[in-house]
């Protein structure tokens, strides 16, 4: 356990910065003409050899010097041209339009996207070659759009052209950026948007918006339009951006076009478009939007058509999240629902009398009927009048009907568990691409049922459902939410209740004159365990993975649903035995990747509760995972462990949160301590020293202190092994020894703890002690404690009746009296002193050779 004693503690060397002159004060000496001139030569010699980075670097200093030099201009020109092969982009792009060629395209988007400014008359002969370009009108180039939306995004002039154009003629100027594509016609919403094109007064400036605004209504509303998402897109756009200069425009009309588009027999992507107008659109008109809402549904209903109220119940299930007590009231409404059924019965019995049936219809009125049931009342409603006929559909062979029905019945009755969960099982193992809407209906159902312990175990027995499910993970974004709300409710442990928190669940069930509900065996922490095992091996993990980097990767990181994500994962580790094959699919690189985003994300915006719940979430969960892994498999010199490091020093001062009546306050301590193991693993790498250095830092290491007087034996235990790994560092010996008072007190502490009860935490500290005596400062801080404490901890070790803490103590013995020198010689005498029975009293009988050798060894230099 000894080790070299030639090691020393020294100050930091001074490192001395080499006095160098600033770039700019070389300039002083030669005139700014001179300089462009001598720019211009290496610049022209950057273009000539075909470095194009480098030419425009010089062109950019010479720019500097004088931004009006017409040499520097024409270099500008000459530079975008050798991009473009040799041609001005606007000669590669006539190249390209007339012939299509590939490469002629990519060398236009090459040169538009280097920043360099055109003149004028380029730009304007640019916009009219594109949106000019009548053989494209079926898109057979593929680049126009982006070519069109980077000319105006890239060149200033460009811009202002809009703007001068579409002053004089908005309709002309929104039909061609419409018709030629998505990103054209967004290029022309920042346009529109941008102030600094505009004149100062404000009704100038709203116009345009105005205008793009009632064109793109009028484009909603025209006959046989392609690509309605991207007119409805731009109406969504301006509301959330400009709301104060569009409220004005927004009538009854304007709400009936977005609402019409609500409508299920619609493209998912113009209704996904319409939601968030809508949403947008009612926000920003407060109580007349809710008036003109409530009017939209009412006239529709009071027609009665099929078509009607396919519009109406459409429009009421996607605003029923956004206004739901506005909707329920609604729903509520005298005979709506007690006469929906019997309406819809009729439509049934007339296709049986040979006129067709409109399921369409149905299929719109079961969608409000699950969106009702947000709202308690309407639940009831619904259970009352219209159970019969939903369980009647739910018995049917297959369809987006069963998968809806069942849904609803999951929510509002306490029908056989079973019999619900086997019907949303066979719509979700069954479902192949064309029952896609089916499979998400039935996704969403197995959400709320497996609130029920019951049900999860049924769904976790299930093999080919938790594949299903996995698999819809990966690829279906519309069932993303389910999928993970599914796999939260099978993994959640049930939260351990302390005596205290029993006592206060009595108190209140006999201040309620009730009793204290029985916990489900079914959540114990035997069959959670078991759930957990059958997830993993389905591969959740690597789904968890997937779905967090791929196409669905902004969906994956909403707060909701990383709140999901997060749980999952940290359920996933609680068993020991679980996390290796965590790791394997990569469990460590999601959670640091989570916390990392999470992090950014809170520096860039004001953190919330829920991104602060995450983060401390995420770090929970890898300092579960680390504290079984092997470092050394997981980080290297390229891919260091200071992410990891820094994720888990935030849980050794965690802040303390409501206890179970929300009054006293306590502190959860298990991430503290499953963090200091962790990190404890982490500090034991000889080679990495990159958590060691982390955690010897001044916050952390406070808050390492800190922990070492915790009352929890546990904690205390895990704080005293992490010093013990952490002090084979320099830094860390210093901290106990440099002679500062902050170092005497450290130390005071430490050999303190040689005499607490715990055992783990004596042979913790015996271990930090022997390492920290093998420095000579180190010991002569042991023989400067006050009152000879320190080497009174020292020979109380020797005596200890750990044999453990025994070989710890005489090797601290052996580096005290083994030091060189004055040092040595005070410590022999201060041994001495404090007296050698215990010693010699425990060295007799003793068994191990090697220990017996090293305390006759330390006998011999105290004789």
């Amino acid at each position: 356990m000894a080790r070299n004693r030639n090691h020393r503690i020294s100050a930091p060397a001074d490192h001395h910065a080499t006095a160098c002159t600033p770039q700019w004060l070389d300039m002083t000496s030669t005139s700014g003409q001179a300089r462009v001139a001598e720019l211009l030569v290496k610049a022209d010699q950057a273009i000539e050899a075909g470095e194009n980075a480098k030419a425009a670097s010089i062109l950019r200093e010479a720019s500097q010097v004088d931004p009006q030099d017409g040499e520097v201009k024409k270099r500008w020109l000459a530079l975008a041209g050798h991009e473009a092969g040799g041609q001005s982009p606007v000669e590669a792009l006539r190249r390209y339009l007339g012939t299509g060629d590939v490469e002629e395209g990519d060398r236009v988007r090459q040169a538009l996207s280097q920043q360099r400014q055109l003149s004028t008359t380029d730009v304007t002969e640019a916009y009219g070659l594109l949106t000019g370009n009548s053989g494209n009108r079926n898109g057979a180039l593929s680049r126009v759009d982006e070519l069109t939306a980077l000319l105006i995004q890239r060149q200033g002039s460009a811009r202002r052209l809009i703007a001068s154009r579409f002053t004089s003629n908005p309709t002309k100027v929104f039909e061609q950026l419409y018709s030629i594509g998505d990103e054209s016609f967004k290029a022309l919403i920042s346009v529109v948007l941008d102030a600094s094109l505009w004149p100062v007064d404000s009704g100038s400036r709203t116009a345009p918006q105005q205008d793009v605004f009632r064109l793109s209504l009028a484009t909603l509303i025209s006959a046989n339009v392609k690509n309605p998402e991207r007119a409805m897109s731009a109406v969504t756009h301006l509301l959330a951006v400009q709301p104060g200069s569009i409220k004005g425009l927004i009538d009854q009309d304007v709400v009936d076009i977005v609402l019409t588009d609500l409508d299920i027999r619609l493209e998912t992507i113009l209704r996904r478009q319409a939601m968030l107008a809508a949403s947008r659109m009612l926000e920003v008109t407060d109580e007349r939007g809710e008036v003109f809402f409530v009017e939209y549904v009412k006239v529709k209903v009071a027609k009665g058509t099929n078509d009607d109220l396919i519009l109406a119940f459409s429009a009421a299930s996607a605003v029923f999240p956004i206004l739901p007590q506005v909707a329920a009231k609604l729903f509520l409404t005298e005979g709506f629902v007690r006469d929906l059924v019997p309406n819809l019965e009729k439509n049934s019995e007339a296709a049986a009398h040979g006129k067709r049936k409109s399921r369409t219809l149905e299929q719109a009125a079961l969608e409000l009927l699950s969106a009702a049931c947000v709202d308690k009342a309407c639940r009831d409603a619904v259970e009352k009048h219209c159970i019969h006929w939903l369980r009647g559909l739910s018995d049917e062979h297959e369809g987006v009907h069963k998968a809806l029905s069942s849904l609803i019945i999951a929510k509002i009755s306490g029908d056989s568990i079973d019999d619900v969960t086997g019907k949303l099982t066979q719509l979700v193992v069954a479902s192949g691409d064309k029952g896609r809407s089916e499979a998400e209906q039935a996704i969403e159902g197995l959400a709320y049922i497996s609130l029920q312990p019951k049900a999860k175990e049924e769904i976790a027995g299930n093999s080919a459902l938790l594949r299903s499910l996995v698999k819809a993970l990966k690829e279906r974004q519309a069932a993303l939410f389910g999928c993970l709300t599914v796999f939260a409710n099978l993994t959640t442990y049930r939260p351990a209740l302390s005596e205290e928190q029993k006592k206060l669940a009595q108190l209140k069930a006999y201040a309620n004159s009730s009793k204290v509900p029985e916990r489900d065996p079914l959540d114990g922490e035997k069959y959670v365990t078991a759930r957990c095992r059958k997830l993993l091996d389905c591969d959740v993990v690597a789904a968890l993975v997937t779905a967090c980097s791929g196409k669905q990767q902004t969906a994956a990181f909403s707060p909701a649903n990383m709140k999901l994500v997060v749980g999952i994962l940290l359920a996933l580790t609680k068993e020991q035995k679980h996390r290796a094959k965590m790791a394997q699919q990569g469990a460590v690189k999601l959670l640091l990747q989570i916390r990392d985003r999470n992090t950014a994300i809170a520096t860039a915006k004001t953190s919330t509760a829920e991104a602060s719940l995450i983060t401390h979430t995420a770090a929970h969960a890898l300092a579960r995972l680390l504290i079984s892994l092997n470092p050394a498999h997981l980080f290297s010199a390229s891919a260091p462990s200071s992410s990891a490091v820094s994720a888990l020093i935030p849980l050794l001062s965690p802040p303390t949160t409501a206890g179970v009546d929300g009054g006293n306050e306590q502190r959860d301590l298990l991430p503290t301590f499953e963090a200091l193991l962790a990190l404890t693993n982490l500090a034991s790498a000889s080679e990495d020293t990159t958590a060691r250095d982390l955690l010897l830092r001044d916050a952390a290491f406070a808050a390492i202190e800190d922990l070492l007087f915790s009352s929890n034996t546990l904690v205390q235990r895990a704080s005293a092994e992490l010093v013990c790994n952490l002090m084979i560092s320099p830094a860390c010996v210093a901290r106990f020894a440099d002679g500062s008072g902050e170092s005497k007190r450290r130390l005071v502490i430490l050999t303190a703890l040689t005499d607490v009860q715990d055992l783990a935490t004596r042979r913790a500290v015996g271990g930090a002690l022997a390492a920290l005596t093998e420095w000579d400062v180190a010991v002569t801080a042991v023989l400067d404690v006050k009152e000879g404490k320190g080497v009174n901890a020292v020979v109380r070790m020797c005596g200890d009746e750990s044999e453990e803490v025994v070989h710890r103590g005489l090797v601290c013995l052996a580096n005290i009296v083994g030091a060189r020198g004055e040092i040595g010689k005070r410590a022999v005498k201060l041994v001495k002193e404090v007296g050698l029975q215990a010693v010699e009293e425990r060295l007799v009988g003793m068994k191990d050779e090697g220990m017996r050798g090293l305390g006759e060894e330390v006998m011999r230099k105290l004789a």
